[in-house]
């Protein structure tokens, strides 16, 4: 079994804890909430003592003395106990990362837990997060007062995403998700003179990754520090075998369930498998079957399901900044249902939902390699981390540099067969792993953020194909069978496409004109996905969100690839779009109906040329680029 690496950066450290379990809540040992000891009556000379683990399963004292209360040290409204901590292991390591949420008693009674340390600090200082804050995070009743209580003063974490949902392109319902230029917001480091920034520096959780590249994890650290965490990579998590969302595990061990106590270490569980992610913390309550860690957020995403695990203590190894413990996790015990600022909450026995991945990748040796994992069904989070999973899994055979070509098709399982489907065509010169990456996590993403009912996704599935060669090809040349038409007429535009080797081949593209078509005149724009998507943005720059999970679905699906060709019909009349549904040409009657209400008005967005037809190619063995405009003069029958 293979053990991993709890450490942290260099920056105050918070160490982490999470929880997770299924099984039945009858079988769960009682246990019962110590009494509390009020932040009001907190004063400088106090004393009390800490509980931890160091090493094995045997838990540890050690001494801690109160210096006073720092008011709003951490956030407004939020306090924290400076204090100093003693004691023979204490002495020799300082302030280990992997104590955050060890609980500090004073007279017995429970002051709060450990969350925040000083890496270059000569002597073992901290500030320890009030048990009052910790216990606001929970949603319902809570373990010191039976009430209902839920943290209304904090948020959620931050509200980034991969793209923006743009351009529904009339008839067809088409709609494209164009990426942000990184997945997520980028925060600049604090200066060194920057006290509030050196201490928000310090609140970041390393996290611990097995399978990716560490040069990968690197790429990506502004967008984790972004998030408040320290990216550390090269841990050795146990690899657990992925298991299906559908599947019913069975009850955890009672021995396992008994080792979720108040100073045992926990790990939240975002992959495994293949690939691995956890955070570890430690337990600072346990009532019953809820559980309170931490001390602090990981990435304070509110409302949340992610598993746990009890993790042994392997060693605990002093360093010149922050020590650090080794451990291993065991097996899943719960689910981690609140990720708030003051804590993390959650209940033993309940089994959290998990998306299975299988990517197979064959390279440009012939070769095949296949990753089997499963990632936490946690928003924002989780897409990111099957990008780099994705990226990390492509890496691992194929080169970063020279033309290369990626082949990607593959599926995003939903409850009900209602499928998200993935294909297309991706170029580059520096590796196309992270271009296909983005186009998996994105619609990942936008089903995860949607908050439709009935949302179950069961499974992302991935094949890809990888040549070392460059297979970026270009629209040549495009005409129509018929330069003057008829409403309702069908004709056929043929494409010409040039591949880089010089050869060209040719293909057909059914049109038909719509019925109601009242122009003298229509504009036929053929190109890349690209390029409609461009003139199209032209002309409705704004676009409504899908109302339902099966109109978002059939979004996603319609998205447009770099693998086809298109043909855009444009006419000059005048359109608008209301809830992702296009109108062109509408009578004055119902635009009327539409903009009397000011509430319908505000959600109406006005064209001067109307999209009243969308036709596209199949797949090619290319990224297509390039466009084409023709005109059609319309001819009313009988003319």
């Amino acid at each position: 079994m293979r053990s991993r690496q709890v450490s942290t950066g260099l920056s105050l450290s918070i160490c982490m804890l999470f929880l997770l379990a299924p099984g039945p809540r009858a079988a769960l040992r009682a246990q019962e909430a110590p009494p509390f000891f009020p932040l009001s009556d907190v004063h400088a000379g106090l004393k009390g003592v800490g509980k931890t683990i160091f090493q094995g399963d045997q838990m540890s004292e050690f001494q801690v003395e109160v210096l006073g209360v720092l008011r709003g040290v951490l956030a407004p409204k939020r306090d924290a106990v400076l204090v100093k901590l003693s004691g023979e292991r204490i002495d020799k390591t300082g302030v280990v990362a992997g104590m955050s949420g060890s609980p500090v008693y004073i007279d017995g009674k429970l002051l709060g837990a450990v969350a925040v340390s000083f890496p270059f600090a000569k002597e073992p200082y901290g500030l320890v997060t009030p048990i009052e804050d910790m216990l606001s995070v929970a949603p319902t009743k809570s373990a010191a007062s039976g009430n209902d209580q839920a943290d209304s003063r904090i948020g959620t974490g931050p509200a980034s995403s991969f793209g923006s949902f743009a351009r529904v392109a009339g008839d067809s319902g088409s709609l494209r998700f164009v990426p942000d230029s990184a997945p997520w917001p980028v925060a600049q480091a604090p200066t060194a003179g920057d006290a509030q920034g050196a201490l928000a520096a310090a609140l970041r959780l390393p996290v611990y990754f097995s399978g990716f590249d560490e040069k990968l994890i690197q790429q990506y650290a502004p967008q984790f520090r972004a998030l408040g965490l320290e990216p550390l990579a090269g841990g050795a998590l146990t690899g657990a075998p992925a298991v299906s969302a559908s599947a019913k595990a069975g009850p955890p061990a009672a021995a396992e369930i008994d080792k979720v106590q108040p100073g045992q270490m926990i790990s939240m569980l975002f992959m495994s498998g293949d690939f691995n992610l956890a955070a570890d913390c430690t337990v600072t309550l346990r009532v019953g079957d809820r559980v309170y860690a931490c001390g602090h957020q990981v990435f304070q995403l509110g409302q949340t399901d992610i598993p746990f695990a009890p993790a042994h203590v392997l060693a605990t190894i002093p360093a010149l900044t922050v020590s650090f413990k080794v451990d291993d996790p065991g097996a899943p015990v719960g689910s981690i249902h609140q990720d708030r600022f003051g804590a993390i909450y959650g209940e033993i026995g309940d089994q959290a939902p998990t998306i299975p991945v299988h990517i197979s990748v064959k390279s440009d040796l012939g070769r095949t390699e296949t990753y089997r994992f499963s990632v936490a069904q946690a928003p924002l989070v989780s897409p990111l981390l099957l990008q780099l999973a994705l990226v990390s899994a492509v890496g691992a055979t194929e080169r970063a540099l020279g033309p290369s070509t990626l082949a990607l098709k593959g599926k995003i399982r939903l409850a009900g067969g209602d499928d998200v489907n993935l294909d297309d065509v991706l170029v580059s010169d520096s590796g196309p792993a992270n271009a296909a990456g983005a186009m998996v996590a994105a619609p990942l993403n936008a089903l995860l953020t949607s908050d439709f009912p009935g949302l179950h996704i069961e499974g992302v599935d991935l094949d890809m194909s990888v040549q070392n060669q460059d297979r970026a090809a270009t629209l040549d040349s495009a005409w129509s069978s018929k330069s003057e038409v008829t409403p309702g007429d069908s004709i056929d535009v043929m494409t010409v496409v040039r591949t880089p080797a010089g050869e060209s081949f040719t293909q057909r593209i059914p049109v038909k004109i719509p019925e109601n078509v009242n122009s003298k005149m229509l504009t036929l724009v053929v190109g890349s996905g690209s390029a409609a998507d461009a003139i199209e943005g032209r002309l409705t720059p704004l676009a409504s969100p899908p109302r339902d999970l099966h109109s978002m679905v059939g979004a996603l699906n319609k998205m447009r690839r770099n693998n086809r060709v298109y043909a855009v019909l444009l006419a000059p009349e005048g359109s608008f779009r209301l809830a992702g549904d296009e109108f062109p040409s509408p009578p004055p009657s119902l635009l009327q109906t539409f903009l009397s209400d000011a509430a319908g008005a505000s959600r109406v967005t006005m064209s001067s040329t109307s999209v009243v037809g969308e036709f596209e190619t199949g797949p090619v063995p290319y990224t297509v680029t390039g466009q084409q405009t023709l005109q059609l003069k319309v001819i009313s029958v009988g003319d």
